[in-house]
C-alpha cells in the first residue's frame, strides 16, 4: 500500500466523511459519540479509539488501511480491538493464493489444491483470504502472509483506488493483485505490479476489482 502522498489523519477523516456527505451530528449518531467527538478529530486535537476505527472505515466506504494510514493507527490492531469486544475471533478457508508475477487464483468448488484454514486475530471479517505464495511481491507481500479482500468488489477502477493495491479480473480472465495508478490520459489507470521485473497493464479492461482490505502474517 502506498501511502506517500495521503493527507494527514485529521484532512483524512474529514475528506472521506465529506464525500459521503455526512454531517458530523450524523457521524456521530452512527457511532454512538457526540458530534463535537467528530470534529475534534478533524481538527487533530483528539484521536478516534482504534476499536472505532472499523466502524469509521465502513460507515465511510474507504479500506481500513485507507483510512489508517500511516498515522493513525495499525489496522490489524484496529480490528483486534474492535474483535476482542465480543472475545471472538474469525476462522475462514483460505480461498486461493496469489503467486509469482501477480497472479491470483481462486478456488472453485471442488478444487483439490486447497490451503485449509486461517484464523485471523480479530473478530467479524467476512471478505476471503487468500495466501501470498513464493517472494516475487517482497517486501510488500512475504510468503505466508494472508490478503483479505471482498469478492467481487466493484465494476470498475476508479480514481479513489489510485494509489492502492487492488485484486483485479481482467477482461480475459486473468485475476493479478497489482497498484493502481494513473494512467497517461484523464480517466485512464494502470495495473502497476509490485515487482519492478513484471511490466505495468495499461487502460486496463477489468470485470471486477477489490482493494485490499488487510495482509497479516
Amino acid at each position: 500500500m502506498n501511502y506517500e502522498e495521503m493527507d494527514d489523519w485529521p484532512a483524512r477523516l474529514k475528506k472521506f466523511r465529506a464525500s459521503t456527505r455526512l454531517s458530523q451530528a450524523k457521524v456521530g449518531r452512527a457511532l454512538g459519540i457526540a458530534a463535537a467527538s467528530v470534529a475534534q478529530w478533524e481538527i487533530g486535537r483528539s484521536k478516534p479509539m482504534l476499536d472505532r476505527l472499523p466502524a469509521i472505515a465502513a460507515l465511510y466506504n474507504v479500506s481500513l488501511e485507507e483510512l489508517c494510514g500511516r498515522d493513525l493507527g495499525s489496522p490489524q490492531e484496529a480490528l483486534k480491538a474492535a474483535g476482542n469486544l465480543d472475545k471472538t475471533v474469525t476462522k475462514l478457508p483460505v480461498a486461493g493464493f496469489v503467486a509469482g508475477a501477480d497472479r491470483v487464483v481462486i478456488f472453485q468448488d471442488g478444487d483439490i489444491d486447497q490451503d485449509g484454514d486461517v484464523e485471523l486475530p480479530f473478530a467479524g471479517y467476512n471478505g476471503i483470504i487468500l495466501r501470498v505464495q513464493g517472494e516475487s511481491m517482497v517486501p510488500r507481500y512475504k510468503p505466508g502472509e494472508v490478503v483479505g479482500i471482498h469478492f467481487p468488489g466493484k465494476e470498475s477502477l476508479s480514481l479513489k483506488m489510485i494509489g492502492k493495491d487492488v485484486v483485479a479480473k481482467l477482461s480475459d480472465g486473468q485475476m493479478v493483485l497489482k497498484t493502481v495508478a494513473p494512467g497517461p490520459s484523464p480517466s485512464s489507470f494502470v495495473l502497476a505490479s509490485v515487482n519492478p521485473m513484471v511490466p505495468p497493464i495499461y487502460n486496463p479492461e477489468i470485470e471486477w476489482v477489490s482493494q485490499i482490505d488487510f495482509h497479516v502474517v
